[in-house]
């Protein structure tokens, strides 16, 4: 006999169905507990599944009610915000780090605390960083005894340029101020340009791939966030948004117009990226009205999430991005591929870009819609470079065909041009024949 996997939250105490609702963390300190159990007095599972929506909502009536969900108010630095401090808090803060990273950095960080003498963050400038990367040049490596390799020294620098971006973000520095750690390495005259290692042949994703995709997240139930992560994948493929743009949509963001509904896209990466988005597809439409559903039943994991379109993603990073924790199960759900290596998650957009290009659509029309500006066209000089735009280059050869008035002597008879062809190249032949053989007898 198959066995029946419960949904989330739903389970048998004894003979009899129970509902867990988790209490969020902003609460659990004045509740006394991380986990309420109510009975659904019933054991037979469809009733369950019918009283489960209504024991959920009065769970949340009675506990909202009692208790005002504050936004956790975040440690403040230390008065001096000094080399240490900083450094100390950012490695502590960024959960999306490798171990092996974080320990790296953490070396570079001290080395550079050393360097500066833990001096405050606001005194760091252009000065002290060529100051610093001269001082690495000159000083050999403890290990090896030699001098630091073009890979170590660019390892320091962009160490330190995140350093000094997230300082920006705690707004601990000007953030007028030009980033003194960039371009450090700079060439000298005549200096050879040093190639790049990484991939840059990435295509975009094909249909088949990102329906295997869907399939793997719609079968596997233990993913966290399975619907969140399908509804993504369904509208990156529709849309040619950014993973960033779908992630931060907000409830007030998205009009229903019945046939169409409309996403307003803010806070986009470049300001041509503020625009609008819709969705024509039947099916797309249907699967927003059940996000939306969700997003006013679920429980939000922190205060910032009230509104937005998948309230239940974690924010993680220094910054508490949305796209941090959903990104990375994505990024775990595409590695499962045998051609992951060949595409990522933005190829989505590559592809809508790419298909928008074979389908003839003007440079304005395709910049307006994916967000870009119209002064050049990157999406066909970037994001289709490795598409497949057969369809737009045979549209042209036809376009050339007709303008030129088809083929050259396309009504003379092209069996007697070949007869007459053949028949000279023949005689030729015959002609040449006995020279051809005295040749051969020679030798």
């Amino acid at each position: 006999m198959a066995r029946t996997t419960l949904p989330k939250g739903i389970f048998k105490r004894g003979n009899t169905y129970a509902l867990r609702f988790s209490v969020p963390k902003e609460l659990q300190q004045l509740v006394g507990k991380k986990e309420i159990v109510r009975s659904l007095g019933t054991s037979e599972l469809s009733e369950a599944l019918e009283k489960s929506p209504e024991v959920q909502r009065e769970i949340k009536a009675s506990l909202f009610g009692k208790h005002e969900l504050r936004p956790a108010q975040p440690k403040r630095l230390q008065a001096n915000h000094t080399v240490k401090a900083t450094a100390h808090k950012w490695l502590a803060e960024s959960d999306g780090l490798k171990q092996a990273t974080r320990h790296r950095y953490q070396r570079i960080l001290e080395r550079f605390e050393k360097f500066s003498e833990n001096t405050e963050v606001t005194k760091i400038n252009r000065a002290m960083a060529l100051e610093y990367i001269d001082h690495l040049r000159t000083t050999p490596s403890q290990r090896t005894g030699t001098s630091l390799s073009h890979r170590t020294l660019a390892t320091h620098q962009i160490c330190l340029a995140s350093y000094w971006r997230v300082l920006e973000h705690w707004g601990l520095v000007d953030s007028d101020m030009k980033n003194p750690f960039s371009s450090l390495l700079r060439r000298m005259a005549g200096q050879k340009k040093k190639a790049d290692p990484r991939r840059k042949t990435l295509r975009p994703v094909t249909r088949d791939e990102a329906e295997d995709l869907l399939r793997y997240i719609a079968t596997n139930s233990r993913l966290k966030y399975q619907f969140e992560m399908f509804a993504t994948v369904r509208l990156l493929w529709t849309t040619g948004c950014r993973l960033g743009e779908i992630a931060k949509l907000h409830l007030k963001d998205i009009v229903d117009h019945k046939d169409h509904i409309r996403l307003n896209i803010r806070d986009a990466k470049t300001e041509a990226g503020n625009r609008v988005v819709m969705l024509v597809g039947e099916s797309d439409c249907e699967l927003i009205r059940e996000a939306v559903r969700r997003s006013q039943e679920a429980v939000p994991s922190c205060k910032e999430n009230c509104d937005v379109l998948f309230p239940r993603i974690q924010r993680g990073g220094y910054d508490r991005s949305l796209t941090h924790y959903i990104g990375k199960a994505l990024e775990s759900a595409r590695k499962k591929f045998p051609t992951c290596n060949e595409w990522d998650m933005h190829s989505f957009r590559r592809a809508a870009i790419s298909a928008l290009i074979n389908a003839s659509v003007p440079k304005e029309a395709r910049n307006l819609v994916v967000g870009h500006s119209n002064s050049e066209d990157i999406g066909l000089s970037v994001y289709a470079k490795h598409g497949d735009l057969s369809e737009i280059i045979k549209s042209t050869f036809t376009s050339l065909y007709n303008e030129q008035g088809g083929e050259l002597l396309g009504s003379y008879p092209f069996a007697t041009i070949s007869k007459r062809i053949h028949h000279e190249e023949r005689l030729e032949y015959d002609q040449k024949l006995p020279q051809r053989r005295l040749e051969t007898q020679r030798f």
